[in-house]
């Protein structure tokens, strides 16, 4: 019972400050839409991440500093910190307590649909996984800066793909229809993308939207996608030398595709996403190339939320059962 219990109740608080957090975030991230931002797409996209990983980030320190007492208590390597207060809400897994009922629902409730997000995420990475599989079973791979995998016939394809074995997927029938000159601009795009480490981007945000408000969680991945795709455009124009020459293989790939290709996932095909602005930047040469610090800063925003969980462990836990003892 103390365990239900103690699940419940770190379910019920992680999605408390999940949505907090998001709350907060969704003024920050219309924010993104300033002209002074426009020109700087790699920013934008950065700043997308960080703030689509901002809920699950603060969700996961929070509720790992509040459950650390009673970890140390039951490892021997702290005294029993339940014994001091009987005043509230106890986050513990070592005494048997009666959860209330409305907390109780809450941590069901937000356990329920977080399982719920996860399983969808897992489903759709497996099917992604599988056609990624089909196809690059019948490539034949390429030498590059970048392993290229021809693919023979349909679907009309290029994308970088590959979280750690980056690659990219070029299908015979695309690149019959392109002339050698967009075929280096489509191959220069997705080479970008690979540079950036988009798809293991694209991943992690999407597995931090699992502790965001959803609305918010799908706001944070289209303006990732849209900046994203952008960054790249500019990166393409400046490996090529000639923004017009990207801008024409954007919108010949996209005429030929006709249709989005779901066989790659989240990240859109090249030529697939906000076309008629992406194109309008290329030609009046608008968006500048520059590095993407995205996985940089997030990687010390989670050290940096480490360090303060460690310092602050018996701080945050009295403040997650007093929180919890007053909304409930």
């Amino acid at each position: 019972m103390a365990t239900l219990a103690f699940l419940l109740e770190c379910a019920a608080t992680a999605a408390l400050v999940g949505t907090a957090v998001s709350l907060l975030v969704w003024p920050t991230l219309l924010m993104l839409r300033a002209r002074a931002l426009q020109r700087v797409p790699a920013l934008r996209a950065d700043l997308a991440f960080v703030l689509g990983t901002l809920p699950a980030l603060a969700s996961v320190g929070v509720v790992a500093a509040a459950a650390a007492p009673p970890l140390a208590a039951a490892l021997g390597l702290a005294d029993d910190h339940c014994l001091g207060h009987g005043h509230h809400v106890h986050l513990c897994f070592l005494h048997t307590a009666t959860v209330r009922p409305v907390l109780a629902a809450v941590g069901a409730f937000s356990l329920a649909v977080f399982l719920f997000r996860a399983g969808d995420v897992v489903l759709r990475l497996l099917r992604v996984r599988a056609r990624l599989s089909a196809l690059e079973s019948l490539g034949t791979p390429r030498p590059g800066l970048f392993p290229i995998v021809a693919v023979p016939g349909a679907p009309r394809l290029c994308h970088a793909v590959g979280l750690v074995r980056r690659r990219i997927l070029l299908s015979a029938s695309l690149e019959e229809a392109l002339t050698q000159e967009e075929v280096r601009s489509a191959l220069a795009h997705e080479e970008a993308h690979l540079r950036r480490r988009e798809p293991l981007l694209g991943l992690l945000l999407g597995v931090a939207g699992l502790f965001a408000v959803p609305f918010l969680a799908r706001a944070c991945v289209a303006a990732y996608q849209t900046a994203a795709e952008e960054a790249c455009d500019a990166e393409a124009a400046a490996a090529v030398g000639d923004g017009g020459l990207v801008a024409g293989a954007l919108v010949k790939v996209a005429t030929l595709q006709r249709r989005l290709s779901n066989v790659a996932g989240e990240m859109p095909a090249f030529g697939a996403l906000a076309l008629e602005r992406r194109v309008r930047l290329l030609l009046d040469e608008e968006a500048r190339a520059t590095s993407a610090q995205a996985l940089r800063v997030a990687g010390v925003m989670a050290f940096a939320a480490g360090l303060l969980a460690v310092a602050y462990t018996s701080f945050l836990h009295h403040a997650v059962e007093t929180a919890l003892h007053l909304l409930f």
